[in-house]
Order: C-alpha cells, then structure tokens, then sequence
C-alpha cells in the first residue's frame, strides 16, 4: 500500500482537459494568461469553480474528449458548493472514487476484491477478521462501495429493499459513514491526513449522498 494513501483528481488532469478549459474561458488566444492560473494550485480551484466551466461541460460536444477525472471533478464540485459543501479536498475526493470507477487505480490493490460486492454483510465478512492497516483499507472500500451506490444507484438499493427486504437506502447510507468513521478513526492509516479527510466526509456524508443523488439525476446517464 502507498506510504500516504490519498485519492486526487486536481492533481491528474491531462493536457487535454486544459485544451478543453480554454475552449471555454480563452477562446480568443488568451490562453497564456490561463495557463498560469492551471499551474497554481489556488488559481486552478478558482477557475475551475467558474459555473462558466460546468455549462461548457454539459453543453459542449468537446466535452467528451475530456479525462474522467476532469469530468467528475467539476460535477462534484460544483454540485457540493450548491449543497454547501466547500471543502476542495471533500470533492475532490469523491469525484476520484467516482473517476476509478471509469478509469480503474492501479494503486488500489483491493478494487478488484470488493468492487462486485453490494451487500453489508460482504464487507462484514471481510473486516471482521482484519487487522492494521489491512481493515483500514477495507473500510475505505467499503465506505467508497456504498458513497458509489447510495449517491448514483439511489433506485437500485429501494428498489431491492422493496423486492426482497434488504436493507433500505438510509441503512447503505449509514453504513457508509460508519465504514468512513472506522477508518477515520484507525491509527494505522498510512498519514493523518487521510483520517482527517474521511472524518469530514463521514460528517458530510448526508449532504454529500444527497448532491450526488441530484447529480445522478441532472447530469449523469446510468443507462436503464
């Protein structure tokens, strides 16, 4: 496992989405002046927040050249500060769980385990014999699983509680926070950083289903 275990999409853009980006903010040759501001940490989070950049990306056919991570980037965000949600790290975090589900990690060793599990008990049964950082991981899996399903499969989850009695959305949505909760609070996390992070989206983690169920609903085609 890494060192210091960190899901990011603002720092893995490609070329292609500052082309992108500068079809929609620079298209009159400007694009020197932009590109100083994409290769500052600060100047990228504020031209990125532009809703200018959310309307060229749902409204451009350009829009499908651009890197997934880009994409679920500026859904995310700007679906999180309409919530409320200001905390850059928060969005982008979940916008690279929903990027990997496209664009796989190849530094999550343990996409490939879990990925097909949809039920609590799977991952019970998984967490429940491991230790040290190992659980860790587990947990954030398991919390990353069900932020995915709660937040875009919404319909899948009531839809199977109504069929069969499984548990309902609220219980997914509470298992996710806890699941986020247990690796927040695990002393084994590769650095502090990383329990900060998913204390804050365990908090967040009503609000946040809640703006990606909105997202689903408004900008992302799921298929039938």
């Amino acid at each position: 496992m890494p060192d210091c275990w960190t899901h990011s999409c603002r720092n893995r853009f490609t070329d292609g989405d500052f082309d992108f980006l500068a079809g929609a903010l620079a298209p009159q040759g400007t694009r020197r002046h932009l590109a100083t501001l994409w290769d500052d940490p600060i100047g990228r989070r504020e031209i990125l927040d532009l809703k200018d950049v959310l309307r060229h990306l749902l409204e451009s056919p350009t829009a499908v050249e651009v890197s997934a991570r880009f994409y679920f980037y500026i859904l995310v965000r700007h679906s999180f500060l309409d919530a409320g949600l200001r905390d850059v790290d928060l969005a982008d975090y979940v916008a690279s769980v929903l990027a990997g589900r496209v664009c796989p990690d190849a530094n999550d060793l343990l996409q490939h385990v879990t990925r097909g599990f949809t039920h609590a008990a799977e991952f019970l049964s998984v967490i429940a014999p491991s230790r040290g950082r190992m659980r860790f991981h587990l947990h954030v899996a398991a919390g990353n699983q069900f932020l995915v399903l709660t937040g875009l499969y919404p319909d899948f989850l009531r839809q199977r509680s109504a069929a069969t009695g499984t548990p309902d959305l609220d219980f997914y949505e509470s298992f996710a926070r806890q699941a986020f909760l247990g690796a927040a609070d695990s002393h084994t996390s590769p650095c502090p950083a990383s329990r900060r992070l998913l204390g804050t989206l365990a908090d967040a983690m009503p609000d946040a289903r809640r703006s990606l169920n909105r997202m689903a609903e408004e900008f992302v085609f799921l298929g039938e």
